[in-house]
């Protein structure tokens, strides 16, 4: 029979197991395991998270005070952002003391249980990001329609692939190969005028962008583990995403003609970004409820971003801009919600993600002119570090107003 500490570890680590499998922060996980030891009486608790595992120590105070350990291995992260708002509302209840360990542990189990969008849902999600993310990649109307095809179709392919339990490179692999071949089809037979945009358009939805910011996130909070093993995994996904596409252009025998970009007008960029963000949050799994907010906060930074550029400035500081308006906008939506940041922040920077920079560098390496990747590859990462410098740099600022604003509360009490 488990005793009531015993009880209490596997709670704490089942919460930080369903939040990093789930795509929460390493910083946020631990901050998890630590809310949950301590709400359940335990004065103890010492957590550490890598994208792989989590190490938990809970116990009484002293020198002498005997300890358990709990170490538990997280293989697989799919970023489920019902399950991350769904344990904080978890943690919130478990702290107001509405819940016992043993009705914890099974709510828990309910939460891990949740299901994602429809299918049918999940597929009209990935025409809006078909269409809308090759429009705002500089693709034309005809370049929306081949990017919404190539989009369904890669989508329905990895999922194929995810079902063979393939290794999840290898699935990106193979779903970019093809996006590039149904993609260079369109374009021999006359459709669209700019390859590189409906090729990227359509794989939005592999992008990681995700990995790439919050491991440049965990580097910038010293999490130097977590950050490292985050943009490996963000350069093999970048090289499995331009890989598979490069290879098919680099062997293919038809003639490409040079790419034709289309400059839309701001409202109409702002109206993609909304568009195309409402689908990469249904892909991402965000609750129902938060669509429409967390699609506006997009749109606003990728205004912003458009508007910047558009007039002359440079990409990596227009990323910097739109990435403070998204986690302002964010902050904002947290304080009103009592959700956290990150729920909003992750699909809203999608539009921001370079995308094309990670793309072009591949394509570049393919045939050996490492000048132009490096130059290329260089503004693609330093976009990616503005995103997450931008990113932690607003949080900072909102907890140190919420540390004042806390502390002249208790004054005036």
């Amino acid at each position: 029979m488990q005793d009531p500490e015993n009880k209490v570890l596997l709670l704490a680590v089942r919460v930080g197991e369903v939040m990093l499998r789930s795509g929460a922060e390493v910083y946020r996980v631990e901050d998890a395991v630590t809310q949950v030891s301590r709400a359940c009486g335990v004065p103890f608790v010492e957590c550490f998270a890598t994208p792989t595992g989590i190490f938990v120590t809970i116990g009484q105070d002293g020198p002498d005070a005997e300890r358990d350990t709990f170490i538990k291995r997280v293989k697989s992260i799919n970023i489920d952002l019902e399950k991350v708002s769904q344990v904080n509302a978890f943690i919130s209840r478990l702290k107001a003391g509405q819940l016992t360990t043993d009705e914890g542990l099974s709510e828990l189990e309910r939460i891990d249980s949740i299901g994602r969008f429809s299918l049918p849902v999940r597929l009209i999600a990935m025409v809006l990001i078909g269409i809308f993310f090759t429009l705002m990649n500089k693709g034309d109307y005809q370049d929306g329609i081949c990017g919404l095809v190539v989009a369904v179709v890669t989508y329905l392919l990895a999922r194929g692939i995810e079902r063979l339990e393939i290794n999840r490179f290898i699935s990106i692999f193979v779903s970019c190969f093809a996006a590039a071949a149904i993609s260079l089809l369109f374009f021999n037979l006359g459709f669209g005028s700019s390859l590189a945009a409906v090729i990227t358009g359509s794989i939005t939805a592999f992008l990681p962008g995700v990995a790439i910011t919050n491991g440049a996130r965990d580097l910038l909070y010293g999490d130097m583990l977590s950050g490292v093993s985050r943009v490996a995994e963000a350069v093999l996904i970048a090289v499995a995403i331009a890989g598979g596409a490069g290879i098919l252009l680099r062997i293919a025998p038809a003639q490409i003609q040079p790419d034709i970009l289309t400059m839309h007008s701001l409202p109409l960029m702002f109206l993609f970004a909304i568009l195309g963000t409402v689908g990469m949050s249904i892909v991402v799994n965000i609750p129902r409820r938060y669509l429409v907010v967390t699609a506006l906060i997009a749109a606003f930074g990728w205004f912003a971003f458009e508007a910047f550029v558009y007039n002359g400035g440079s990409p990596v500081i227009g990323c910097f801009i739109g990435t403070c308006i998204i986690a302002l906008l964010s902050e904002v939506a947290t304080r009103i919600t009592k959700e956290a940041a990150t729920l909003f922040i992750i699909p809203a920077i999608f539009p921001l993600v370079p995308g094309i920079g990670m793309y072009n560098t591949m394509l570049f390496l393919i045939d050996s002119n490492l000048d132009a990747a490096l130059s290329v590859g260089a503004q693609a990462l330093f976009m990616a570090g503005s995103i997450a410098f931008a990113i932690l740099v607003i949080s900072s600022l909102a907890r140190i107003v919420q540390v004042i604003s806390n502390r002249l509360r208790r004054r005036l009490v």
